[in-house]
């Protein structure tokens, strides 16, 4: 377990830093990296959002449930924006959509932002994520295809 651990805590610890990936997208003021993980992958390396334990004092995320992280800087001067409301819209292929307001996650010396989604087996989930700073808000769109079925 303490291998998975630190495999997920580097992917996220990468994200933080945003090194160039597919999973960025850019406009003219914000240029957003993301990423997806099980949270039974990442539960065990975030303190940030943890699940209460159950009865018997384990931690168990709800089934489907993943972790998003997102990273945004500058686009002009490349840094990193800490000030900012950042929300996710998740429709899945089937069911209703939701929203939810990520929280400020600190990464080591970076800062992200985070939530936990279920996010049912399949393709086409579309994640719509606003990011608000001031009176600007920018939208991006995101399709996710979770085809790992789990951990």
């Amino acid at each position: 377990m303490v291998g998975t651990a630190g495999v997920v805590l580097a992917a996220f610890v990468a994200i933080a830093h945003a090194a160039p990936t597919d999973q960025r997208q850019q406009n003219e003021r914000i240029t957003l990296y993301y990423g997806v993980v099980p949270a039974a992958l990442s539960q065990a390396a975030l303190a940030a959002h943890p699940p209460a334990p159950d009865v018997h004092g384990t931690v168990r995320p709800a089934a489907g449930t993943h972790h998003l992280v997102v990273a945004l800087f500058d686009t002009p001067t490349g840094q990193r924006i800490t000030q900012a409301t950042v929300t996710v819209r998740h429709t899945p292929p089937q069911g209703a959509a939701m929203s939810k307001v990520l929280e400020p996650m600190p990464l080591g010396d970076a800062l992200s932002f985070g939530t936990t989604l279920v996010i049912a087996e399949g393709r086409n989930h579309r994640l719509r994520i606003e990011v608000r700073r001031g009176e600007t808000v920018d939208r991006f769109d995101v399709v996710y295809d979770n085809l790992h079925g789990g951990p």
